[in-house]
């Protein structure tokens, strides 16, 4: 914890604790108590896919302020967006948000802007939010299970190329039933610290810009781009637009997520956010 003290720094990581804790531990309760049963109902047909894919939107919805509370509400985050209008067509139908990769944080923001009810002065719908993120997450208990099986995600386990057909499928299926969500992913696909590998990623991301005449990148790493024309099946039909998101995180007028070879830069997590309590929280 930053200029603190112990008895401070045990306060703060204790809280920290309890929260990630609490989150677990709604999710499990809804995954094994409410989850399951539908999808047990759902799979015997009893309930039809439509009346499913509201139920689940409506545990969803149920759920998220409680993911979102103390790591955000608690701790005195804010966060700013610079186009309301944007923000707010986002939430009214299909849309398809492309973000940068630069926090653990990102779906916990998205979460949490896709469930408000006013963005500033502006009163707006509380929608499904999903994520396109890779396979390994859904194998996580109690939180992968149920991103797979309540919040029916996107898991990507090879590429864009080779899981088109599982992509579309899946879009396919919100269509089919007329439940709309804002789909959000981060194009980069990975997140890097400060070790030798990722090192090594970030100088390889840059060599790949020159070797194709671009000016390497300095905030970003190369996004995976091959295949991702499967993704546009979101919008398709002028459904809602494809927006791109740039998140920056900022505490006590200092940017974190600055250059990637910078000895600076943080990956904001939720324990960056939990620190908030009791010191400066962090302005997204």
């Amino acid at each position: 914890v930053q200029n603190a003290g112990i008895i401070k720094t045990i306060f703060v990581m204790a809280f920290c604790h309890f929260s990630v804790t609490f989150l677990c531990i709604n999710v499990m309760f809804d995954l094994l108590f409410i989850g399951l049963p539908l999808i047990i109902i759902h799979l015997t047909g009893i309930m039809s896919n439509k009346n499913f894919y509201r139920l689940t939107t409506s545990l969803i919805n149920w759920t998220t302020p409680i993911v979102y509370g103390f790591p955000m509400v608690f701790s005195g985050t804010e966060v700013f967006v610079d186009n309301i209008d944007i923000l707010l067509s986002s939430k009214r139908s299909d849309s398809l948000l492309l973000s940068n990769h630069g926090s653990r944080i990102d779906w916990m923001v998205a979460m949490l802007v896709g469930h408000l009810e006013n963005a500033g002065n502006h009163p707006t719908v509380v929608c499904r939010v999903g994520f396109v993120c890779e396979a390994i997450i859904q194998f996580m208990p109690f939180i992968g299970w149920y991103r797979k099986l309540v919040c029916n995600d996107i898991f990507v386990s090879r590429s864009f190329v080779k899981d088109e057909m599982k992509i579309k499928n899946n879009i396919q299926e919100f269509h089919q039933q007329s439940e709309s969500r804002m789909l959000f992913l981060s194009p980069e696909g990975v997140i890097v610290d400060h070790g030798e590998k990722d090192l090594m990623y970030i100088h390889s991301c840059r060599d790949f810009a020159k070797t194709n005449a671009v000016q390497p990148f300095d905030y970003v790493l190369t996004p995976r781009y091959k295949g991702t024309h499967c993704l546009l099946d979101q919008v398709k039909g002028n459904r809602g637009p494809i927006i791109s998101v740039c998140l920056v995180f900022i505490r006590d007028g200092k940017l974190l997520n600055c250059k990637l070879l910078s000895p600076d830069r943080v990956v904001p997590d939720i324990y960056d956010l939990n620190q908030g309590i009791a010191g400066s929280p962090i302005s997204i």
